[in-house]
Parts: C-alpha cells; structure tokens; sequence
C-alpha cells in the first residue's frame, strides 16, 4: 500500500501591504484647521463666563439680605447688610447676639462708633468681596444714593420689611445687574443684566 503523499503547495508571497498612516504634512494641515478652529470659536464660550460671574454676583448680594430679613424675623431683631462701595465688599451686621450665634464673627464694634445706629454692642459677619473686574456700581437707598467712597446699609426689621434700596453690581465691560429689596415687604428681587 501506499502511503498517501503529503504535498505542500508553496504559494508566492503577497504583495507588501504598505503601512497605514498618516504623513506629517496631513498631521499639520489637521492640527492648523484644529486650531484655527479653536481660535475663531473660543470667544464665543468667553462671553457667558463673565456674565456668570455677574449673575452669581447678583445672587451671592440678594441671598445675604434674605438671609439677614430672615434671622430679623427669626430672632426678633434689626439686622443690616452693609456695603463698601470703595472696597467693593459687603457683609451683615447686628446685635451681637444675634450674630455671634451665626458664627464668622471677625470684628467687633462698639456703640462709641460713630457707624453705629444702635445703643447696644455690635459685630459683624464674615466679609465677602466680589471677583476681581465686579464693583457695587451704585448703591441706592431710602436716603438717596450712596457715594462712591463710603458705606451704605440696608436694614431688615423683625416684622419683615427693610429700609429697601437697590444694589447695582457690573463688570468692567458695562453690563450690571440689579438687586431691588422692596421696603414694605422686605423682598430682594434681581433684575436682569442691562447695561449699567
């Protein structure tokens, strides 16, 4: 018998595949489209930033006085939410025992202050300053508007209404936003970015 032969067909070698890629000039012609993109779009995303910043600005400033109408109602007491125009911060202020149960106590006035109202001792909460390129514009209150190198004050009084007044917060390209505390109920409101 015999034996089953075992052939090996020998083929010819493929074609060398060549190799799959990309030529550097294909990779800076892509990479000049990526960032002649990015340049032309990258402004676009800016413009709501800033405007964010204005608006957060605005929330931060009318959340402090409905915070302060709040605990004036809540602890029975007159509080006020002072702002520096020149420094362009604000912070609350009120009897010190309303606000050393509040906590981020950092200063302590007495009744020999001349900026004092009232006869008893006086602190104030932690100071908040706004971002850098955002000012208190104009500060208007019961008593007119505030000048630029001095503090004003609104207060909030133990049956819920205030003083009032209205809080102008821009930025440096114009835009500003308005916080109006109405003086009856004592309600902050903000109004939509205009320009200032």
């Amino acid at each position: 018998m015999r034996s089953p032969k075992c052939e090996v067909r020998r083929t010819p070698h493929p074609a060398p595949r060549t190799l799959s890629g990309f030529t550097l000039l294909e990779l800076i012609v892509v990479l000049f489209i990526l960032s002649l993109a990015t340049a032309l779009i990258a402004p676009t995303f800016s413009r709501p930033f800033g405007q964010l910043r204005l608006k957060a600005a605005a929330r931060d400033v009318a959340a402090l006085c409905r915070f302060a109408r709040m605990q004036a109602i809540t602890y029975q007491g007159v509080l006020e939410v002072v702002m520096d125009r020149r420094t362009n911060t604000y912070w609350l202020r009120g009897p010190d025992w309303i606000i050393s149960r509040l906590g981020g106590i950092e200063h302590v006035a007495t009744a020999e202050d001349p900026e004092q109202p009232w006869e008893v001792r006086m602190r104030q909460a932690r100071v908040r300053t706004l971002s850098p390129g955002l000012t208190l514009k104009s500060v208007i209150l019961d008593t007119g508007p505030v000048p630029e190198d001095e503090r004003g004050a609104i207060a909030f009084f133990p049956q819920g209404s205030s003083t009032g007044g209205e809080v102008w917060v821009s930025d440096e390209k114009g835009r500003g936003v308005r916080v109006v505390v109405d003086p009856l109920m004592g309600l902050a409101r903000i109004h939509e970015a205009t320009n200032a």
